[in-house]
């Protein structure tokens, strides 16, 4: 009975480890490996179920195997770090190339910050200007994106000699550091004000007057608009005399002084200082009443006679006139204000007097009528703005911002803003 019973033992023996065998070759047991960094995460989250009640980990061989197993991977897991962490940092060098010197690195971090913000249809992104009421103090409103008004945004200032400040506030011109000038067209207190850049509560701080009219600088009466031209010089179109005036640029030395007339219109009898561009009484070449002016990228300066019914640019270097680009035989009657494409190819003329717009390509001469007459409800167009892919157009007896498709004149669905007072003119500000 005994050779019996070992021969059972043994025959049972071997089947078991028969069964051991095929398991480990078959693979169970031990689940297929995944990445070890996922395998953490999962087991973390999800503790093992089904234990078994025997826990063969308390063999002290199948210790110290694990314990070999997870010191190798633990290697293999810090040298992975490690090679990530040094790939890391050759992707960065690389995206940084050029720029090793701490001052470099803040520049960057500046620029990336500058940058991060993107603008909102709900942020500001237009200044405006309204026709106001004599004698009342005015402000300097606000558009966002979507049309909606906000302000006034300008930091209250002191009375002028009117007694009221701001006073007919016309025309707005940028500066480069986010600032902007505005013209004080009111005729007894005819000055431009300077302003800085917007503070943390939205608000444009008055610097300090820019120019004033006065003894010295008589010519600058009832001022319409400003223009900043390539040389960095100041020029203003005056109403009340018909001239455009030119002034020291602001961080020049006498910044807002007149200059000189040209010598080339030394001829011409008693033009006061700053005049560069005479009336029609001093000279043929002149303006009979003057409104717009804007630079375009030919670097003359264009001006627009509104009963003279013409748009003419002239060398500020001389002072003359080089040619006419728009008048009467075109259609023209009141022209009010203008405005160029980005590429300086194409210029648009605002007319109150046919209610509409004009095209004019600057390279083959050629005027067309762009807005007619009615199109959106336009009546008596004043501020004039390209931007994107639109041209904005002031409907001044309308009292509101219309818009219209570069492409074709055609008016958008409805207006862009609708206001509480006549528009004058309206600044783009926005990235």
């Amino acid at each position: 009975m005994i050779p019996v019973r070992i021969a059972s033992f043994t025959f049972a023996a071997s089947s078991l480890a028969l069964v051991c065998c095929v398991a480990l070759a078959c693979g169970e047991g031990k689940p297929p490996r995944k990445d070890r960094h996922r395998d953490s995460e999962v087991s973390a989250a999800q503790p093992t179920q089904d234990a078994p009640a025997a826990n063969p980990s308390d063999d002290p061989d199948t210790k110290h195997h694990k314990k070999d197993k997870a010191d190798k991977e633990d290697k293999t897991d810090k040298q992975d770090k490690k090679d990530h962490q040094s790939d890391d940092a050759a992707n960065s060098a690389s995206s940084t190339a050029g720029s090793s010197t701490p001052s470099d690195a803040k520049d960057s971090k500046n620029d990336k910050r500058k940058h991060d913000h993107t603008v909102k249809p709900t942020d500001v992104q237009w200044l405006l200007t309204m026709h106001g009421v004599d004698g009342k103090p005015q402000g300097i409103w606000a558009l966002t994106g979507e049309g909606h008004l906000q302000g006034p945004v300008n930091a209250p200032l002191a009375d002028g000699p009117a007694g009221a400040a701001p006073h007919d506030l016309r025309g707005l011109t940028p500066l480069p550091d986010g600032g902007f000038l505005a013209m004080n067209a009111f005729m007894k207190d005819t000055r431009i004000l300077h302003f800085g850049a917007k503070n943390d509560q939205g608000v444009y701080p008055f610097i300090a007057d820019f120019v004033k009219q006065g003894p010295e600088n008589p010519a600058m009466v009832h001022a319409y608009q400003m223009a900043i031209g390539p040389d960095g010089q100041v020029y203003v179109s005056n109403q009340d005399t018909n001239t455009v005036t030119r002034y020291v640029g602001l961080g020049q030395p006498n910044a807002g002084q007149p200059l000189s007339p040209p010598a080339a219109l030394s001829h011409l009898a008693d033009l006061a200082p700053g005049v560069i561009v005479p009336n029609a009484k001093s000279s043929p070449e002149g303006i009979t009443e003057v409104r717009g002016i804007a630079f375009a990228p030919d670097g003359l300066l264009y001006v627009c006679d509104r009963t003279g019914a013409r748009v003419s640019g002239y060398d500020t270097t001389t002072g003359r006139r080089i040619k006419i680009v728009a008048d009467a035989s075109h259609g023209l009657k009141h022209p009010i204000q203008l405005a160029f494409t980005p590429d300086g190819t194409t210029m648009f003329i605002g007319d109150n007097g046919v209610d509409g717009v004009f095209k004019v390509n600057l390279a083959s001469g050629a005027v067309d009528p762009f807005i007619k007459k009615d199109e959106g409800g336009l009546k008596a167009p004043s501020a004039i703005v390209v931007q994107g892919n639109w041209l904005f157009v002031a409907s001044r007896e309308g009292k509101k911002i219309l818009r219209f498709h570069l492409k074709d004149g055609k008016a958008d669905d409805k207006p862009f803003a609708e206001l509480p007072d006549n528009p004058e003119f309206l600044m783009h500000i926005g990235e």
